[in-house]
């Protein structure tokens, strides 16, 4: 639950205000995670019978940690498609972890307590979800800060607060040598985030 924040909140805005997209394109990004899962849910339940749940979701998780480490590696000029594989392969590790997950603990107890692990296993998910949200937002606002911080002196006053970036970049009047400054700070706080979900996945 706490890494599935880290794209649903600022890869959207990363498409946007570092690869130039607009709206359609950078939803569309973020929708690639949603080819993966489903592929590897369906996927997950012919693997589960031969090799576990454990293992399953082991290898779901490894999917996950390598996606986000690859995400780090990936230059800000690459092609879109490499981000769209990168976060359909991040898709499928969820695919790969999720559905084991679910369906392990219900299958290990009684009928009449499948609703409450079900309920158990989504109110993780969402507490997660919740904590995630905390934990990465602050991880972004803190890196991104760090940033504006070791701003050249020479426009270092110019540069906005960290909650104007995004509408510093979105105006078209912002002089050059700044908006670069701002995409390339933007494009190394993300890349943070996606750490801290490699880090999660390992723990």
């Amino acid at each position: 639950g706490a890494i599935m924040l880290g794209p649903n909140m600022f890869l959207p805005v990363f498409s946007q205000s570092v690869l130039g997209l607009g709206a359609i394109g950078a939803g569309f990004v973020l929708a690639s995670m949603s080819l993966g899962w489903p592929i590897a849910s369906a996927l997950s339940g012919r693997v589960y019978l031969k090799i576990g749940f454990r293992n399953t979701a082991i290898i779901g998780t490894v999917v996950i940690v390598l996606s986000a480490l690859g995400f780090i590696f990936l230059p800000a000029d690459a092609p879109i498609w490499v981000y769209v594989v990168n976060q359909a392969l991040l898709g499928g590790g969820f695919g790969f972890l999720s559905t084991p997950n679910l369906v392990g603990i219900q299958s290990i107890v009684p009928w009449n307590k499948r609703g409450v692990v079900t309920g158990a296993n989504m109110f993780s998910r969402y507490l997660g979800q919740t904590v995630g949200a905390a934990i990465i937002g602050g991880v972004f606002n803190s890196s991104l800060g760090n940033y504006l911080n070791l701003a050249p002196s020479a426009f270092r006053s110019e540069l906005p607060k960290v909650n104007d970036v995004i509408d510093v970049l979105k105006s078209r009047s912002t002089p050059g040598p700044i908006e670069e400054y701002l995409r390339h700070s933007f494009y190394l706080a993300t890349h943070h985030v996606y750490l801290v979900m490699a880090i999660i996945g390992v723990l």
